[in-house]
């Protein structure tokens, strides 16, 4: 008589690539973090910059605030990123559960066909 195996370890047993998605989020997370770092370091430069009154440490200010902002796009890129390779996990997650289901299906229609000839 053939034993069934638990549906996680089937699932798993028949997986052949196993991308690590939560490495590949905090690695992502990580990127985020040093952007909103940035942020905060170039404002408040451009904060210390726009108060003296200095025509250069003005254009400087101004270079910080822009800084700001593509630190704040880099981040929002990060953030969709991030939501994209979650969303690819899920799917493959599904579609393996509904592949392995299946599968489990087949098996247990023949190890009953199989109880049933003997």
């Amino acid at each position: 008589m053939k034993h069934l195996i638990h549906f996680n370890d089937f699932v798993l047993e028949n997986r052949k690539n196993k991308p690590n998605i939560k490495k590949k989020v905090k690695k992502i997370n990580k990127v985020i973090n040093k952007q909103y770092d940035k942020i905060e370091k170039e404002t408040a430069r451009a904060k210390e910059l726009a108060s003296k009154p200095d025509v250069t440490d003005k254009m400087s200010a101004t270079l910080s605030r822009m800084k700001v902002q593509l630190a704040q796009a880099e981040a929002q890129k990060q953030a969709a990123r991030k939501n994209v390779e979650i969303k690819k996990a899920q799917i493959r997650t599904a579609k393996d559960q509904a592949k392995s289901g299946d599968e489990l299906e087949k098996k247990a229609k023949e190890t009953k066909k199989e109880e049933s000839d003997k």
